[in-house]
C-alpha cells in the first residue's frame, strides 16, 4: 500500500476548512508559499485539482469537494484522537479567549483555579477574532462573546451580559439614548451591532452614526473612553474594573441586557468532556454565580432585557450548539 501523503492531506483539509490559504497557513504556522507547495503536491499526487483559483480567494472544485467530505471527519477523528493520547499524562488546559475578557474577568480570578486544581494549569491564547476549534485540535475550548450556535461546536452560555455607555468622570450628556448620538462613540471594530442593539432597545430608530474611533479590543476602547475620546459602550462584566476604580462612569438612559452572552465551547463530536474540562466548566460556572450575585453598584438595579426579558441562566450541562 503506498504511503499517504499526511503532510499534503493536512493543508488540503485546512485551506478547504477555512476558506483561505492565508488563514490555514496561520493556522499550520506555516507561510502561504509552503502551504501551495503542499497543496500542489497533493494535486499531483491525485491527479486532478482540488481548487478553483479565483481573483479574490480560491474554492473547491467538485472533485475537491467529495474529496474533503471524505477525508474532513476522518481527519477531525485523527487529530482528536493524537491529541488525546498526548493528555493522556498531566497538560494544561489551553483556551482560546478574546483578549479583553481573558485581561478583566478571567485572569484576575485564575488564582482561585489554580488553589483549588493546582495540577492543572491553564493555558490562554487571546486574540479579537474567534478561533476555528475545528482546526486547532491543540486547543481543548473556547470562550466566545455570541449568540450561537456556532457549526460544529458545542457552547454553554455562562455569563450574560448588560451593555451600557460609560465615558469619563465629568462628562454632561442628555437623559434619553438619542442624546447619545450627538456625542462621539468608540467601539470595536468587530462588533459594530453592539451600539445598534443598544440604541433599538432604547427606542432610537435612527441607525447609530459611524464610530469616531474603533478599536480590535475592548480594553482599549475603555482605555479610549477614560482618556476623554468619546463615549464607549460598556459590557459588564468586561468594563466593571473601570467603572470600580473611577476611570468610567455609567451614562444615562441606563443598563440594556443584551441578547448575546459569554460561552464555553468546546468541539461536537469530542465526546464527553476530559476531567479537566469538566473541573473548569464548573469552576467557571461557581465563579460566574458568584459575579451575578454581586451587581455593579455604579448601575441602576433594573435592566431592559432584549429577547422576551427572559432571566440570565446559568452554565448548563453541555448541550446540542449554543442557546440564546
Amino acid at each position: 500500500m503506498r504511503r499517504l501523503p499526511l503532510g499534503p492531506m493536512e493543508a488540503f483539509v485546512a485551506v478547504a476548512r477555512l476558506g483561505s490559504l492565508a488563514r490555514a497557513a496561520q493556522s499550520m504556522h506555516l507561510t502561504v508559499p509552503a502551504l501551495s507547495r503542499r497543496i500542489a503536491l497533493l494535486e499531483a499526487q491525485l491527479g486532478m485539482p482540488l481548487f478553483r483559483r479565483l481573483p479574490r480567494g480560491l474554492a473547491l472544485t467538485e472533485s475537491g469537494a467529495a474529496y474533503f467530505a471524505a477525508i474532513g471527519p476522518a481527519w477531525e477523528s485523527l487529530a482528536t484522537a493524537t491529541e488525546a493520547m498526548r493528555g493522556a499524562g498531566r497538560r494544561p488546559l489551553r483556551l482560546t479567549v478574546m483578549p479583553s475578557f481573558a485581561a478583566q474577568w478571567l485572569v484576575p480570578r485564575l488564582g482561585g483555579w489554580a488553589s483549588r486544581h493546582a495540577g492543572t494549569e491553564i493555558e490562554l491564547e487571546t486574540g479579537p477574532e474567534p478561533v476555528d476549534l475545528r482546526a486547532r485540535p491543540d486547543l481543548d475550548g473556547a470562550i466566545r462573546l455570541g449568540i450561537g450556535p456556532w457549526p460544529g461546536l458545542l457552547a454553554e452560555p455562562f455569563l450574560p451580559v448588560l451593555a451600557f455607555p460609560v465615558a469619563r468622570p465629568g462628562l454632561a450628556v442628555g437623559p434619553d439614548a438619542a442624546a447619545l448620538l450627538r456625542l462621539p462613540l468608540i467601539g470595536t471594530t468587530h462588533q459594530p451591532e453592539f451600539w445598534r442593539e443598544y440604541l433599538a432597545a432604547h427606542g432610537v430608530a435612527e441607525p447609530a452614526p459611524p464610530l469616531a474611533r474603533s478599536f480590535d479590543n475592548l480594553s482599549l476602547v475603555y482605555e479610549a473612553a477614560a482618556a476623554g475620546q468619546g463615549v464607549a459602550l460598556g459590557l459588564d462584566p468586561v468594563v466593571r474594573p473601570y467603572l470600580q476604580a473611577g476611570r468610567l462612569v455609567a451614562l444615562p438612559p441606563g443598563p440594556v441586557r443584551l441578547s448575546r452572552q459569554f460561552h464555553l465551547v468546546r468541539r461536537r463530536g469530542a465526546g464527553r468532556p476530559g476531567r479537566a474540562m469538566a473541573l473548569f466548566r464548573d469552576w467557571l460556572r461557581r465563579e460566574a454565580a458568584a459575579f451575578l450575585a454581586a451587581p455593579c453598584t455604579a448601575l441602576n438595579p433594573g435592566a431592559l432585557e432584549l429577547n422576551g426579558g427572559a432571566p440570565a441562566r446559568p452554565l448548563a450541562s453541555a448541550g446540542e450548539g449554543g442557546r440564546r
